[in-house]
């Protein structure tokens, strides 16, 4: 057996580099862990921030209950009673002029639950609805994650008799949010993941939140790492990644400063990893991530004198469509503080602040009267550029394994070989393969 390696350096402080470096300590891993992170905060976009009397979350980060290894990962780091799921899965949508319709479990059993308020769904005709059959079944009796990687998920509707209007309608509604791209960007297999585990699993599908913060996620995980003997480093920002002639790895930082270990976990988005390594070790890889492409998020929140919003969240359907919050739901301000959090915002990214508030809030006031009677007292955008990889077709053949088989460096992210998108489920898991690498190695 080899001896364990007496230093690892794991770069990059989001779910993956926390679910790894919590792992491996989890599991024994007594070498000296040090985790480098550039920002002044753990999370990396499931982190909080501060404006002004605010603590606002990058991003609302709903989950639903078929994010088991996430869940668990908070669990571990003692986040169990924050975890808030529904009972079983109900979401409302709203258009322009107010209009509102639901996707509810009903209590039908599995996979027609879902049957009587697609039925029902008000903002599709009944050809549109009618359509929905030939996907639905297709996904139900023949497995298609195999096959299909070049084409779009939208020509693998089509092809079952989808109408461009539910597509539109419903089908972006739901892939949108969850992919951070449209349908015409997705693969089948990244698709038909959201379709299986979402619209047709009863158990899987069931939308929740943390409570609190998502600052209390990066908060315990640092405190796991520094009760273990692990180091936490803030405000430490990663120019290059080296291997030395030793066979030993230099971490430079930004001010100059070598941090030199055995082993480096990166745990940065792909397009932050080809900026740090040379060309040299870029070479040694056997796919090229640097292929990958990059979406943005952006979170407009709004602040009113009042409440303006009476549930916790719905889709919105119309112009800057996206998921509306009531961010501070079931406290004594619920209602006051709404935020709309647009996926693939496109050329509204483009628009400068000022213009991009007004714009949401004046294609909000149908779903949400209320704002004419209301003040708006302050708004903030929170922009997150290159947020997720976009899971094209062929997208996958761009995804590095956690071990890309160069001597001591391993990767972790959810832009990594998962199986899964760009998602807090898919950071965790990447996290989690890493450190089983790692540990995996150091058995050998």
């Amino acid at each position: 057996m080899a001896e364990q390696p007496e230093s690892i350096t794991v770069i990059g402080g989001g779910l993956a580099g926390l679910a790894a470096a919590t792992r491996m300590l989890d599991r024994g891993y007594d070498a000296d862990l040090t985790l480098l992170e550039r920002a002044p905060f753990l999370g990396g976009r499931a982190s909080t921030v501060d404006y002004k009397k605010y603590r606002l979350d990058l991003g609302q980060h709903m989950h639903v209950s078929g994010f088991e290894v996430y869940l668990e990962f908070l669990t571990r780091l003692g986040l169990g009673d924050k975890i808030r799921t529904q009972p079983r899965l109900e979401a409302e949508f709203r258009d322009g002029s107010g209009r509102r319709g639901k996707v509810k479990d009903s209590n039908t059993p599995a996979p027609f639950h879902l049957a009587s308020s697609l039925i029902e769904f008000p903002f599709i005709s009944s050809i549109d609805k009618t359509s929905l059959a030939g996907p639905l079944l297709s996904a139900l009796l023949f497995n298609y994650e195999e096959d299909n990687r070049q084409v779009s998920f939208s020509d693998w509707l089509r092809r079952r008799g989808t109408t461009e209007r539910s597509i539109e309608r419903l089908w972006n509604q739901i892939i949108v949010p969850t992919l951070n791209a449209p349908v015409d960007e997705v693969s089948v297999p990244m698709g038909m993941m959201i379709l299986k585990r979402i619209l047709l699993d009863k158990q899987g599908g069931k939308l929740g939140r943390l409570d609190g913060n998502l600052a209390e996620i990066g908060d315990k995980a640092s405190n796991f790492v520094e009760s273990q003997e692990g180091t936490v480093r803030l405000s430490s920002p990663v120019n290059s990644v080296e291997p030395a002639e030793d066979g030993k790895w230099r971490v430079k930082l930004s001010d100059g400063e070598l941090v030199e270990s055995e082993k480096v976990l990166s745990a940065v988005p792909g397009h932050r990893l080809e900026k740090i390594l040379s060309e040299t070790t870029l070479n040694k890889f056997s796919r090229p991530f640097w292929n990958l492409e990059w979406n943005s998020i952006l979170n407009v929140h709004l602040f009113f004198s009042e409440s303006v919003m009476d549930r916790e969240f719905f889709g919105f359907l119309e112009g800057t469509a996206g998921w509306v919050f009531n961010v501070d739901w079931n406290e004594s301000d619920s209602g006051k503080h709404v935020c709309l959090t647009m996926s693939d915002p496109g050329e509204l990214e483009n628009l400068d602040t000022e213009e991009l508030v007004d714009l949401v809030k004046q294609e909000l006031t149908g779903a949400l009267p209320r704002i004419n009677e209301a003040t708006m007292v302050d708004s903030v955008v929170l922009h997150q550029p290159k947020a997720t990889f976009k899971p094209k077709p062929g997208s996958s053949s761009f995804r590095p394994s956690q071990n890309p088989e160069i001597r001591g460096l391993y990767v972790a992210g959810d832009w990594t070989d998962t199986g899964w998108p760009s998602t807090m489920e898919g950071a965790v898991r990447s996290g989690y393969l890493a450190a089983d690498e790692i540990l995996g190695d150091s058995a050998r």
